[in-house]
């Protein structure tokens, strides 16, 4: 009969050493910080939130708030620089101009806390708009604390749209976002997968594992190759997002109600004003183009989200097919034994790769999440509508599944060592792997007949099944002592059936092709600098 001891002593030593009885265990009480976890409406923000909490500095609605009051004291800043050099015909009738250095310095410090947030929010209630309520804010606080350039608080949001505002804080959070932290978990992602198949090369064990075509056996493969192939893949189009030795920005818009500087022209029309707007947008580290409706086309962001999208398809494959290779009945890879652990409620026979398996789900949430974003940004009516404000404030939610994914994978992963055993059964199990090499041979030597229906044959038993070694080797020799080969070619084609020999040339390719990628990876990562704080960089 089972016992509470008999179930306490499963969970192993570790387990005893925290709870020594039963009373421990129970003595247990949620702390707050749990009691919130639980009450969380979604698993980003409870079980999981572990994964994602950097994202209250980079999604939140604090980040927005005070980038937007950075964006509107800025362009504040930036008006006045331009108005104090400006001799045009209406000269005397500058808005806002002459600010000294330590005037500047007080208003990029004017509006920088939680209390100040909530007490534009407040404003919104009568404003009915969020970012006319932050402006009028900023307003507030210029005549109230800097007294003497009440004069100038037409100058706070002049001449400009809440999109000349907003525009600019979601492209700041999509560099952030983007750049500072999910490239580079891409890159990490990149990295464990050399470094596991690294590892497996160092074992001394052979490098060969099996390569599958329509779920079957096909030719010898490598794991360096097979997980290169995703890293390779994953590189090329990261290398879409760069341009003249730098990822390509979100995009920024200062340019009125529908694009045009209307309203800035008509105020000051021998101002450049295009020229204006490009440094102003520029100095935001964003992408300017003068060609923009009420908001910026969203086409750049609209390239950026596809191509991330479509790395997001090939972590998700190398996961499902390290999920395959790891299962039954060939269990190439094993998940190591740990003290305590279950692999199931009911079937003590097995362990699962469950944290693979959520991570596949969450890859594809959050690649369909990247390409509906990707089709829905740019398509607005005509000059533009509210519906881009609810998406880009919701940006955190579009990739909070694959940052709690892609630590998943690296953690199973690394519970995994390969079986040699089951790879070398699983090759005398499908010698045949070897029958297109030992054809391609066979043509090249000139023999009579067809030489894909002479290994057909040898490979293929009468009833359809695959031959084993011993059925395989034996028709091997036999049809080879029959074909008249030289020494040479026989000692050729029987090596074949040694895998490790028909893996070199890829296998050695693939590696020359990875060192490649790793320095450029580390150039990626200086790209990178501007965008992220050091530890986010070096993982």
């Amino acid at each position: 009969m089972v016992t509470v001891k008999a179930i306490m002593d499963g969970y192993g030593e570790k387990f005893k050493e925290e709870f020594p009885d039963l009373d421990a265990l129970i003595a247990i009480e949620a702390t707050p910080k749990q009691q919130k976890m639980l009450s969380a409406p979604l698993p980003a923000m409870g079980r999981y939130k572990r994964a994602v909490s950097f994202l209250e500095d980079v999604t939140s609605g604090r980040n927005l708030g005070l980038k937007r009051f950075q964006v509107i004291t800025e362009y504040f800043i930036a008006l006045a620089d331009e108005l104090t050099k400006y001799k045009g015909v209406n000269k005397s009738k500058k808005v806002v101009c002459g600010l000294t250095k330590k005037q500047k310095n007080n208003i990029r410090t004017i509006a920088t806390s939680d209390n100040d947030i909530v007490r534009a929010e407040t404003l919104e209630r009568f404003t009915n708009h969020d970012t006319a309520a932050a402006g009028d804010y900023i307003k507030l606080l210029i005549g109230h604390k800097l007294p003497e350039l009440e004069s100038m608080m037409e100058g706070v949001h002049f001449a400009a749209t809440s999109e000349d505002v907003m525009g600019n804080v979601f492209g700041m959070i999509g560099n952030e976002l983007v750049y500072g932290h999910f490239v580079p978990k891409i890159l990490d992602f990149c990295d464990h997968l050399m470094n596991y198949a690294a590892a497996f090369d160092a074992m001394n064990k052979g490098v060969s594992i099996p390569g599958f075509t329509h779920d079957q056996a096909a030719e010898p493969h490598t794991l360096t190759k097979k997980f290169g192939n995703r890293v390779a893949s994953i590189e090329k189009l990261l290398r879409t997002l760069i341009t003249d030795g730098e990822f390509q920005p979100f995009s920024g818009k200062m340019g009125g109600a529908i694009g045009n500087l209307t309203t800035h022209y008509a105020a000051y029309p021998d101002i450049n004003w295009f020229e204006f707007s490009e440094n102003f947008v520029e100095e935001l580290g964003l992408d300017y183009s003068s060609m923009t409706d009420q908001s910026t086309s969203y086409v750049v962001e609209a390239q950026i989200l596809t191509t991330l999208g479509n790395i997001m398809t090939q972590m998700h494959k190398v996961t499902e097919d390290f999920v395959d290779l790891a299962s039954s009945p060939g269990q190439l890879f094993t998940k190591k034994k740990k003290e305590g652990s279950k692999g199931s409620s009911i079937m003590p026979n097995k362990s699962n790769a469950w944290g693979m398996e959520g991570a596949q789900f969450m890859f594809e949430f959050a690649r369909d999440k990247m390409l509906s974003y990707a089709r829905l940004l740019p398509s607005y009516p005509h000059e533009g509508n509210m519906g881009r404000s609810y998406a880009l404030r919701n940006l955190g939610d579009v990739f909070m599944d694959a940052f709690i994914g892609i630590g998943r994978v690296i953690r199973e992963m690394n519970s995994y060592v390969p079986n040699f055993d089951s790879i070398g059964e699983f090759f005398d199990k499908y010698p045949g792997m070897a029958g297109s090499s030992i054809q391609t041979i066979l043509k090249r030597e000139g023999i009579e007949g067809d030489a894909y229906r002479e290994l057909q044959k040898i490979s293929m038993n009468p009833d359809g099944t695959y031959a084993n070694r011993d059925q395989f080797q034996n028709r091997l020799e036999n049809a080879v002592a029959e074909m008249g080969l030289s020494q040479g070619a026989k000692a050729e084609i029987m090596g074949t059936m040694n895998p490790e020999n028909l893996v070199l040339a890829s296998h050695s390719r693939a590696k020359f092709e990875l060192r490649g990628i790793k320095i450029r990876f580390e150039e990626y990562r200086h790209m990178l600098t501007q965008y992220a704080p050091k530890e986010t960089i070096n993982g």
